[in-house]
């Protein structure tokens, strides 16, 4: 009786654990390397900013600050900016 009841409050826990975040669909990616092409990508959905070059450190920074949403992870190297994108912000461009 024990471990049933320890089994199902683990699950009542661990079930309770992801709720209000919702999952982003890992099977599509959205490739974008300047503005027009993130116009394409669609808010909620995974993407990764590749870059032909990069033009300076900043350069990710203003990516994720105008693309990134910033409820989930974001992950940026030399090689480019991963993460779930938003288009909340795109009116800073201009």
């Amino acid at each position: 009786m024990k471990n049933v009841l320890l089994v199902g409050l683990t699950a009542l826990i661990l079930s309770g654990c992801n709720q209000g975040s919702p999952t982003v669909d890992q099977s599509k990616l959205c490739i974008y390397a300047n503005d027009e092409q993130a116009k394409e990508c669609k808010s909620g959905e995974l993407s990764y900013y590749k870059p032909g070059q990069w033009g300076n450190e900043q350069l990710p920074l203003n990516v994720a600050a105008v693309y990134c949403d910033f409820n989930y992870p974001i992950q940026s190297n030399n090689s480019g900016v991963m993460c779930v994108f938003t288009n909340k912000r795109m009116h800073l461009l201009n």
